[in-house]
């Protein structure tokens, strides 16, 4: 059964979670506190978007501008995608003509319905994925493994 964003807000609502339903982009952005990942305006802050795609057969939960654009963009992504290969269900995606780095989460739908405790898991892998990767690439950043950006 196809799933939408009216749904998606019902999930968040029911599991307490505060956000946003942008109706005109259809859209649900939530907010969430951050430990160590800082947005690309240095707040410890992690905004979420998530959309139903596909006609309600997939969900997709990301973190768009997730990290600045390196001077080399070719060497942070394949850096973020060794990341994301030990971690089900996040990937990276980048797109050069915007120079947006995002992370991404998504949830085929199927047969069934999307449930809450797979929103929240999506949520929660990007969050964990954002706070993990940041101390990874600092790290990265002071071996010289990814140059910073300009």
């Amino acid at each position: 059964m196809p799933t939408s964003i009216s749904e998606c807000s019902a999930l968040l609502a029911d599991g307490g979670i505060r956000h946003h339903v942008d109706a005109e982009q259809e859209v649900i952005r939530v907010a969430f506190v951050s430990r160590r990942y800082r947005n690309l305006r240095g707040e410890k802050l992690i905004v979420i978007a998530i959309e139903s795609r596909d006609g309600g057969r997939r969900c997709r939960a990301s973190i768009q501008r997730v990290f600045p654009v390196a001077t080399d963009a070719a060497s942070l992504c394949i850096e973020l995608c060794r990341l994301a290969a030990d971690v089900p269900f996040v990937a990276v995606e980048f797109a050069a003509a915007s120079d947006n780095l995002c992370l991404v989460a998504d949830i085929p739908i199927e047969d069934g319905s999307l449930t809450s405790q797979q929103l929240m898991a999506m949520l929660a892998r990007l969050v964990d994925a954002a706070e993990e990767w940041t101390v990874a690439l600092d790290s990265r950043l002071r071996r010289g493994a990814v140059r910073r950006a300009a």
